[in-house]
């Protein structure tokens, strides 16, 4: 039965589903991936803490992150294609989503042409995606960052806060958010019932916000049809 205190609206048809990429849809992060291979794998050590706390945001981390990768973009999504993997259940979840009438939306704080590359790789080139845009060159990463309106009464950035809101539309009974990390805190606050793992599990925790931890995708369905049934 679904977890004690969740909001559900009566006569659930259509629920939107905004699902994080990296860590979330893949078994590993591109990102770090990336900078792991071709940066500066030692950035991440002195940027973790200052994120955390609210000192940079994630755009600034990813920025100095970056700053250090030299790579051609065929090399990157050569290495991503071996290394970063999809999360067990991803496809049948995404047919089972479609199947119900359901809208699942990719909302990511990567990169477009990552997350292409590897959606059409798994099949799933034909999900809508929400993300950043990076051009990858042997003389430095070019990052840019994706207009995602106003900036979030809780952070004080674009996040994927005021996305997901512009994302529910009339004909959406209830959001659904799916995630691993810092850049979907904010917006679980606008959802209707969360799912998360690993960082953005702890912050869930620290904040007292509850959620359904996963770590498939198989649990995420099982899980959705059992609170879907129980509010019926």
């Amino acid at each position: 039965m679904p977890a004690e205190g969740w909001y559900h609206p009566a006569a659930v048809t259509r629920i939107l589903i905004a699902c994080d990429f990296d860590g979330t849809i893949t078994r590993h992060d591109t990102l770090h991936l990336i900078v792991n291979r071709f940066g500066d794998p030692a950035m991440w050590d002195t940027l973790e803490g200052p994120l955390r706390r609210g000192e940079i945001t994630v755009e600034e981390a990813m920025q100095r992150e970056f700053d250090s990768v030299r790579a051609s973009t065929d090399a990157v999504l050569d290495h991503l294609s071996t290394a970063a993997g999809i999360r067990d259940g991803f496809p049948e979840f995404v047919r089972w989503a479609e199947d119900g009438g359901h809208r699942l939306v990719v909302t990511s704080n990567g990169f477009r042409v990552v997350i292409d590359h590897l959606l059409t790789e798994a099949g799933l080139a034909h999900l809508p995606v929400h993300s950043n845009m990076a051009e990858f060159t042997t003389d430095g990463a070019r990052l840019s960052w994706s207009d995602r309106g106003d900036r979030c009464t809780h952070c004080d950035r674009p996040c994927k806060r005021a996305l997901v809101a512009e994302l529910r539309d009339a004909q959406t009974d209830a959001v659904v958010l799916i995630g691993d990390g810092i850049s979907d805190r904010c917006a679980a606050g606008v959802a209707d019932l969360v799912f998360a793992r690993a960082h953005l599990a702890e912050f869930l925790t620290d904040d007292g916000i509850p959620f359904e931890p996963f770590e498939d995708f198989h649990t995420v369905r099982r899980r959705m049809e059992s609170w879907l049934v129980a509010g019926a």
